[in-house]
């Protein structure tokens, strides 16, 4: 097993691989001590970064316990690097081989583990795609969140039938029409949907300052 040292990994458990220039401040770091690296073909990478997999008890096994953090005597059980030489993925697995948490890495480093990997062959590993994730919404993770946080909204106002402050929301986009309150709805979670723009991130604005004044 081919080991790399020192390294900062963000995992996240979220669908969405967080890319290195959109880690928070907020979020929880891992300062790695130690973790193995693991070459693979590039037509397994995309599953590795972006789907649900489930790989088999004999490769958990080979990892098992070899990440190690710099806390004290604090081990990530079931992690390691994934390469095919042209990125580089960090994976955390449950016990059953199901990927819980993904982490990219930042670009220096990134690079390093990429040369580590030139002399290594590639490996085989026998896993089970759950789930394909093959979304791309190009939108930054502020963005996501900030239509996530909209939907959110959207659906309270819906079933609480708020109706006068879903139809300001939806004026705000839109402007005045006649379709139903039901109609409505529907065209907004469509196209915010959809069409997440600058009408959204106004609309998120004004919808997070009306809290605020509360």
């Amino acid at each position: 097993m081919i080991y790399i040292y020192d390294l900062l990994l963000n995992f996240q458990d979220s669908d969405r691989l967080v890319e290195f220039f959109e880690w928070s401040l907020h979020d929880s770091l891992d300062h790695v001590k130690r973790i193995p690296i693991v070459r693979i073909p590039s037509v397994d990478m995309d599953h590795f970064c972006f789907s649900d997999i489930l790989v088999e008890t004999n490769f958990l096994n080979k990892i098992k316990g070899k990440t190690l953090l710099y806390k004290k005597k604090k081990t990530i059980f079931y992690s390691c690097l994934f390469c095919d030489l042209n990125r580089v993925v960090a994976v955390e697995f449950s016990s059953k081989g199901k990927v819980i948490a993904r982490s990219c890495l930042l670009l220096d480093e990134e690079e390093e583990v990429i040369d580590s990997t030139r002399g290594l062959e590639e490996e085989r590993i026998s896993y089970k795609v759950l789930k394909k994730n093959n979304r791309c919404s190009f939108l930054t993770r502020e963005e996501e969140f900030q239509r996530k946080y909209l939907q959110q909204e959207m659906n309270s106002l819906f079933k609480s039938k708020n109706v006068d402050k879903l139809s300001y929301l939806y004026e705000e986009v839109f402007g005045k029409d006649n379709l139903s309150f039901v109609s409505r709805y529907d065209r907004l979670m469509d196209d915010l949907t959809n069409h997440f723009d600058c009408r959204y991130r106004k609309l998120f604005k004004i919808v997070r300052l009306s809290y605020s004044k509360k």
